[in-house]
């Protein structure tokens, strides 16, 4: 898999774009909506990125058990560029004295080193290394994702015994209805993990965030398309870094939040870390036609992913996850 040519300083954005074949790109590493600013589809023309919340794979919210630690937008970074790659340190920081219990004061005690990499043709790598200094159960990097309105969300579902057919995974893509308006979409790894967005780590944040725990993910993987230009987005991670993905769904009113923004979000870590401890997680994120399906498109991705940075990794069946009991 060839390399992208190197990141570019664009003087009148202040971001870097890169270019490839297949895709031309804008990123910001700095400032409090850092990440990526723009993702054209150069044969269609298509940016995925939402022109007005225009910024994706970004490092959002902070959590452990019950705690909310404040946003990584806000914490002071130093980055780095060389070639295809970005790479950002995040500080630790300590307000443990502080009797501000707002959102805006930031209590993270842990060192962050985020790369960001862009690989020819279609291709942008994300990994996140977290060093501890303070013992935090169940650690959550909380990543959000805004994408062009004029795409639809996707999330990769476990299997269930009341389909037809039965126990089979599928891509769907959730419509608005009363049961959850309003509400984001929680697809996680199991049953541990779902019990992480309601245990009290967002009852800190405004009143929009109330998370619905749904169906289990057949894999940590969420997609945008375009139906006019036949066009997907995929972000996709490994079931240990990534515990849950959240979705909105598609809705006829242009106030809901879930439309406005069409948010998609991956919370990776989901351990319980001790000081000293350190950890690297993954995810890729690719845009690219449907020739047959989304499902070929997404699984023929995942190994790609699975076969660069899990060698020996058993094949993409051997990862999804099962809703059968005595399955995994």
């Amino acid at each position: 898999m060839g390399k992208s040519l190197d990141f570019n300083y664009n003087s009148d954005t202040k971001n870097w774009d890169f270019e490839t074949d297949d895709i031309k790109c804008s990123f910001q590493p700095d400032g409090e909506k850092n990440g990526l600013k723009s993702l054209i589809h150069k044969s269609t023309g298509f940016d995925v990125v939402h022109s007005k919340y225009n910024w994706s794979l970004n490092l959002f919210m902070l959590f452990a058990n019950n705690l909310c630690m404040g946003q990584a937008r806000l914490i002071d970074r130093t980055f780095q560029i060389e070639g295809d790659k970005i790479s950002i340190s995040y500080s630790p920081v300590d307000n443990s004295s502080s009797q501000d219990s707002n959102l805006f004061t930031v209590n993270h005690k842990v060192s962050l080193n985020v790369i960001y990499q862009v690989k020819s043709p279609n291709i942008i790598d994300l990994e996140i290394t977290a060093d501890f200094k303070w013992p935090y159960p169940g650690y959550e990097v909380f990543l959000s994702n805004y994408f062009n309105p004029e795409m639809s969300p996707f999330v990769y579902v476990s299997g269930s015994p009341f389909a037809e057919p039965p126990d089979q995974p599928k891509w769907i893509s959730p419509d608005s209805n009363d049961v959850f308006l309003g509400t984001g979409l929680v697809f996680s790894r199991d049953q541990h993990a779902a019990r992480k967005s309601i245990d009290g780590r967002w009852d800190r944040i405004w009143g929009l965030y109330q998370w619905n725990p749904q169906r289990y993910y057949a894999l940590p993987m969420i997609a945008q398309v375009n139906m006019k230009h036949n066009l997907a987005t995929i972000i996709m991670s490994h079931p240990t870094d990534c515990f849950s993905v959240t979705s909105g769904y598609s809705s006829p009113n242009p106030k809901d939040p879930f439309r406005d923004q069409n948010p998609m979000y991956m919370s990776f870590f989901g351990d319980d870390m001790l000081p000293g401890d350190v950890k690297t997680v993954k995810a890729r994120m690719i845009v690219d036609t449907i020739n047959t399906s989304l499902d070929d498109l997404a699984k023929e991705a995942y190994k790609d992913f699975l076969d660069e940075y899990y060698p020996g990794h058993g094949g993409v069946e051997s990862y999804i996850r099962s809703t059968a009991i005595g399955k995994k």
